[in-house]
């Protein structure tokens, strides 16, 4: 009896010890929980990208985030010089683009905890409103959000009224 527990005992732990290993690498497989810098996007995101169809040949990513576990397509953001891009393949239409200049609004909920992003929240000229979440490890969240406003024209930070 007692050969059997310890038998036992040691396949559960076996089959916990892959489960955890199995995990880890999936999740290495994954984006990581901060916000990429153009230079640091890995190619095979740019690839997704590209074959999505939403950077143009003489566009380069500044700032890309993506809160999905695995893969990218389940939400992911990006500024270029010239546009913001939003995507998840949970929403009727995926892809939503705007270029800076029919951006009216953005605003932004910062958050500087580890564990929950800060927010997003743009309203476009033709009333469409678009909300996403960007990493706020290193600060770079507001870097995200201060690269739309330059791009669009304002100057000064505008940050959404607490429980937005």
């Amino acid at each position: 009896m007692r050969k059997i527990l310890i038998f036992g005992g040691l396949g559960c732990a076996g089959l916990i010890g892959m489960v955890v290993v199995g995990f880890f690498v999936l999740a290495s497989l994954g984006p990581d929980t901060s916000i990429y810098t153009g230079r640091q996007v890995p190619k095979r995101f740019v690839s997704t990208i590209d074959s999505l169809g939403l950077l143009e040949d003489d566009e380069r990513i500044r700032y890309f985030y993506s809160d999905a576990l695995f893969d990218i397509k389940d939400g992911f953001y990006f500024v270029t010089d010239s546009k913001l891009v939003v995507y998840s393949d949970a929403w009727a239409e995926p892809e939503t683009i705007i270029p800076f200049e029919e951006i009216e609004s953005l605003e932004a909920e910062y958050n500087d905890s580890f564990l929950t992003d800060s927010m997003v929240f743009v309203t476009t000229l033709t009333d469409l409103e678009v909300s996403f979440p960007v990493s706020s490890e290193g600060g770079l969240d507001k870097k995200f959000v201060q690269l739309i406003q330059e791009g669009r024209g304002l100057r000064t930070p505008v940050e959404a009224p607490a429980g937005y």
